[in-house]
């Protein structure tokens, strides 16, 4: 039956939002169409300056992220704040702006290869591993109905039969976006922002930490934080994405803070 409600009523690209071809039944559809996936592809093959790989091969961690413990960042492409016209953007505001599965399940299948080869090269077996992500806030849940982090982490988990742990939580009464605030702000924020619900499933083990995007590493950089107290001993950052900001060297990525902080200031509620 689903598959005649998908041929009644075609499934819709993540991209741009037209019809997607869907030419087999015995496949799941695409998540995107033939033009917005070759802008993916293309997006996912733009270069780090810094290592000089595909952003989709690169694991440079941006500098906060680094300072907190973690060793390893994987993402696919890079995010350029308040543009809506990149189909990497437009694929990221389809599942925060919604409960999109075709979505989440392209963005799980594409990440998970990334993880499994850096699990690989790190020498960490399964057993020794656990998911987890970094909760949105109550209010951006009920504008929404979705939370993307959340949804992309259980997706995760069943493609690599990892399990997922809900260790870390909001703090019921913060509810303040990251996206409202400056780079500074954002790092005050983020330490107010999470805790621990509990420690006793992860204590000795790699985190695999899931968020849909990185823009100054400070929710993740506190996640790690609270983490490392839990006795967990090595962690996986991954994100679909990464702010274009993180593609620059450490010097001029600082020189780069005055100038996000206007653009997130040019973009407050």
């Amino acid at each position: 039956m689903s598959r005649i409600a998908d041929l009644l009523f075609p499934p819709m690209c993540a991209g741009c939002g037209e019809p997607v071809p869907y030419p087999d039944l015995a496949l799941p559809p695409e998540a995107l169409c033939p033009a917005c996936r070759k802008a993916w592809d293309d997006a996912r093959a733009e270069l780090c300056v810094i290592c000089g790989k595909p952003v989709s091969d690169c694991n440079c961690v941006p500098e906060a992220l680094g300072k907190a413990g973690c060793k390893s960042f994987r993402k696919l492409v890079f995010y350029r704040p308040g543009n809506r016209e990149e189909v990497q953007n437009r694929v990221i505001y389809r599942i925060k702006d919604r409960a999109d599965a075709s979505a989440i399940s392209f963005l799980a299948r594409e990440l998970s290869t990334a993880i499994r080869k850096t699990l690989n090269e790190r020498g960490i077996e399964p057993n020794d591993v656990f998911l987890t992500y970094l909760p949105r806030g109550k209010r951006a849940v009920l504008e929404s109905g979705t939370d993307q982090a959340k949804e992309l982490a259980k997706a995760l988990s069943e493609l690599l039969k990892i399990p997922l742990c809900h260790v870390i939580a909001r703090k019921f009464w913060h509810n303040k976006p990251q996206k409202l605030l400056s780079t500074a702000e954002r790092q005050k924020n983020a330490k107010a922002a999470f805790r621990l619900r509990t420690t006793e499933a992860v204590r000795g083990k790699c985190a695999i930490l899931a968020d849909d995007i990185v823009t100054s590493g400070a929710s993740m950089s506190a996640a790690v934080r609270l983490l490392r107290r839990a006795g967990v001993k090595s962690f996986l950052s991954v994100a679909v994405a990464s702010d274009e900001n993180n593609r620059q060297p450490a010097a001029k990525q600082r020189s780069l803070d005055g100038e996000l902080d206007g653009i997130y200031a040019r973009h407050r509620l």
